[in-house]
């Protein structure tokens, strides 16, 4: 028996290396080989969208994109930077999951889930950037390489357990812990991948008529699409980078392109905004995040109710940016005017009184709460020590 099982783990330890010696070879011919190989599989198993003006729109959008990748070398963090000029092929697979991938070769696969949820051009151009980075940077063919050296390893494991008549329990446990560094490996290289395919959409739709920013708002309506539906599979996303390291990630490769952005605002946490009220459209939320700052009402031959949120949610994120802290906000002698460093920036009128049905020392009280929760927001966006370390292992 010991003599079968040597046979078998020498047989297994000659297959890794084979597969990564073979790949270690490989050309790009045997990459739009095997992206073909893939490609079939997933024309047998998925059904297509026929809706013309869905597939076009993607089709048109991502062709722009794989011309420029076609054309332009960016930089690889993790696989190679060597172009390739693939015949890209876009299809959208008919699946009500958001969902998106690419195959070796350039065959890229949206899912309409995915475009359903999409609102603009530029977050659909986000998604497919992101893939077809992928594909111009050779991931998968790098990730097959490591997988091939760590199979390689586990066989080597194996097979030290095989010809050292090792106990069966012990075996097990030794095969179960180097199962646990395979996946462990794995995954980090596929983080790797993730972060790279991030940058490298950024430098492509950089060169392209989309906007970069579209990344970012399309991750904020994932994050949104799952806390309302929990029980909705996240297809490939689930496994991606945490959303705040992937933004810090986009952020830092849209200033290296000398595209600016209100990381504030891409975050959607400590940045002002006006919204039509929920009880009544023709009055106005000031809102950060989820939370009402205020909700000024019309005046008498005076502003209305969306000028005065606008000026308020400008007047806060002004504040913000300047750096400003809890003890620069301050309510007036009389009770109706909130200050930022001696400087009015919201007056409580009689007639925000009366829509509220509050006094005036009670809506300057909630005011003045939410606006320390914008600056406590805002420092945990730029300061908090978890954030701040995404920051500076994406600089690594």
């Amino acid at each position: 028996m010991k003599r079968a099982g040597a046979i078998v783990g020498f047989t297994i330890c000659f297959m890794a290396l084979g597969c990564a010696h073979l790949l270690a070879a490989g050309s790009q011919a045997q990459e739009e080989q095997l992206g073909r190989d893939y490609a079939k599989q997933v024309d047998e198993q998925c059904k297509y969208a026929e809706d013309k003006a869905i597939t076009g729109r993607v089709s048109r959008i991502g062709e722009a994109l794989a011309k420029i990748a076609n054309e332009t070398e960016v930089k690889a963090r993790y696989g190679s930077s060597t172009i390739a000029k693939f015949n890209y092929t876009f299809k959208v697979v008919d699946d009500k999951d958001v969902n998106a991938f690419s195959l070796p070769g350039g065959y890229i696969y949206v899912n309409s889930g995915l475009v359903e949820i999409a609102q603009s051009d530029d977050e659909i151009a986000g998604v497919l950037a992101h893939e077809i980075a992928h594909a111009a940077h050779h991931h998968m063919m790098q990730l097959i390489r490591k997988q091939s050296i760590v199979d390689r390893y586990v066989a080597i494991i194996t097979l030290a357990g095989i010809l050292t008549n090792m106990r069966s329990q012990d075996l097990n446990n030794l095969l179960y812990g180097a199962q646990l560094i395979k996946t462990g490996k794995m995954s980090s290289y596929t983080m790797e991948a993730e972060r790279d395919a991030d940058r490298t959409a950024v430098a492509y739709l950089a060169k392209s008529g989309y906007k970069a920013e579209g990344m970012l708002s399309f991750m904020k309506k994932l994050d949104a699409n799952n806390d309302a539906n929990p029980n909705v599979t996240l297809g490939i996303y689930q496994d991606h980078p945490a959303p705040f390291r992937r933004v810090a990630s986009i952020v830092k490769a849209m200033k290296e392109e000398g595209i600016y952005v209100d990381l504030r605002k891409a975050r959607g946490i400590a940045y002002a905004r006006t919204v039509p009220a929920a009880s009544d459209d023709s009055r106005f939320d000031v809102i950060i995040g989820k939370k009402v700052v205020y909700t000024p009402a019309d005046i008498k031959a005076g502003p209305s109710s969306k000028q005065r949120a606008d000026a308020l949610a400008g007047a806060i994120n002004k504040m913000l940016d300047s750096g400003a802290t809890s003890k620069d906000v301050t309510e007036d002698a009389t009770g109706a005017r909130l200050l930022l460093r001696g400087q009015e920036v919201l007056k409580i009128e009689s007639a925000d009184a009366a829509l509220m049905g509050e006094d005036r020392s009670a809506l300057l009280t909630q005011a003045r709460l939410a606006l320390e929760y914008a600056i406590w927001a805002d420092w945990l966006c730029d300061h908090c020590p978890v954030v701040q370390q995404a920051l500076a292992d994406e600089s690594d």
